[in-house]
């Protein structure tokens, strides 16, 4: 009976409007920001975090970057999701779009708390100014959408543009590391060289090859590094190199022929490659053809002979 006459009391009053939603939406919003600005402001000026130095003796010389930083962390929480499976996919994804730093899952979350914050906001200020337009509920749920998935979107074309690029620095570093392993110099040498070779023209694949190197000397196994390399940067054509590295480090076969032997092999990749992409071409033209060049054409060729023969049948 409670139940019923809780349920009747909403129904009679009718409380559950659309503006009283909206209303809603907007407290809870207002709310969330409230928290996020309480988060910055605490983890700006944590008096724990002061309290730690002091007791340490440390000097407060953290700049405002890391500052603001530490204050992002703060707010991580609230979006962290409860999945470990898809916390370790984002951490994959940020790891390959070149976000090596251990803040770094935290800082992304943060961001898109914020971008979900903004778009309750533009949310709001849109039913507040197109009231009167039909196109109003579908731009809030495109602001919405944008502002819960906008940042796994920006993610996802870093990842892509930093594979790209590696992608296309592959060739050269392998000519390079070719060269250096043939006039002599030992394996990790020759890949140091090419890292500081390529440090202008290929950033990104000279860090990671310098990455690579690191971990050689510290004891890690070639191969290994090589796999390492492979998961970071999300290239799946260097797997043949780890394959070819790794039997020819374990038979004592000469690393130099093996890398020339993988060079043409992944240059005869590139080659299929880019005629697969050119045999591709005519079937993807053939749908802009039908329907913007053809029509054009139509009207073109047949156009005056119809104009004709509905003046004469007049």
């Amino acid at each position: 009976m409670e139940l019923e006459g809780i349920t009747s009391l909403f129904g009679d009053s009718n409380l559950l409007t659309r503006d009283n939603l909206f209303l809603l939406m907007v407290l809870i919003g207002t709310i969330l920001a409230v928290l996020s600005v309480g988060m910055i402001v605490l983890g700006v000026n944590s008096p724990l975090k002061r309290k730690i130095k002091s007791i340490q003796g440390a000097v407060d010389s953290s700049s405002s970057s890391e500052r603001i930083g530490g204050a992002l962390e703060n707010m991580a929480p609230i979006m962290v999701p409860n999945s470990k499976k898809e916390r370790e996919s984002v951490q994959a994804y940020l790891i390959q779009a070149g976000f090596h730093d251990p803040t770094a899952l935290s800082l992304f979350y943060a961001i898109k708390l914020i971008t979900v914050l903004v778009g309750l906001f533009l949310g709001a200020a849109t039913y507040l100014l197109m009231q009167d337009s039909g196109y109003m509920p579908l731009v809030i749920i495109v602001i919405f959408w944008i502002g819960l998935f906008g940042p796994n979107m920006v993610l996802t074309k870093l990842v892509s543009n930093r594979r790209d690029e590696i992608r296309a620095a592959v060739p050269d570093a392998l000519d390079l590391l070719v060269v250096c392993t043939e006039s002599g110099l030992g394996f990790n040498a020759a890949l140091k060289r090419v890292g500081d070779e390529l440090i202008i023209s290929h950033p990104s694949l000279a860090e990671e090859l310098d990455t690579v190197c690191a971990k050689i000397q510290a004891g890690v196994e070639m191969p290994v590094a090589f796999k390492e390399l492979v998961e970071r940067t999300g290239v799946e054509e260097l797997i043949g190199l780890v394959t070819m590295l790794s039997h020819a480090s374990k038979v004592g076969g000469s690393i130099a022929q093996t890398l020339r032997d993988y060079t043409e092999d992944y240059r005869d990749k590139r080659t299929q490659a880019a005629e697969e992409v050119a045999a591709k071409i005519p079937t993807k033209m053939l749908f802009p053809m039908v329907l913007f060049i053809w029509p054009c054409f139509f009207i073109v060729a047949l156009g005056p002979g119809l104009i004709t023969l509905f003046d004469a049948l007049k």
